[in-house]
């Protein structure tokens, strides 16, 4: 989710005097997910578009970004022989 202008919580959609007060519009470029965001102590989110309702948004203030995750397929072996240790047999059939 990415930060745009700050926007009034009416339903004009036009930019708030005072957008700390008003509220945030935070969109996602990828499927369209605009949120009116308002921070404490009056908090609130106000969904304007639900966009792609079963994507995972991450967003933050104050210069965080979040980047791609890559998974991979097998843990190192080292984490493989701890969980053997501990009882979990990762390399068995699955459940």
């Amino acid at each position: 989710m990415v930060r745009s202008t700050p926007m009034a919580s009416g339903e004009s959609g036009e930019p708030g005097e005072s957008g700390a007060e008003q509220g945030e519009e935070w969109s996602c470029p990828r499927c369209g997910r605009r949120l009116l965001l308002r921070w404490p102590p009056r908090l609130e989110k106000l969904v304007l578009e639900p966009g792609d309702v079963t994507a995972v948004h991450v967003g933050g203030k104050g210069g965080v970004r979040a980047g791609g995750v890559t998974a991979a397929t097998l843990p190192p072996e080292a984490d493989r022989q701890w969980l053997r240790d501990h009882g979990i047999d990762w390399d068995g059939p699955p459940a």
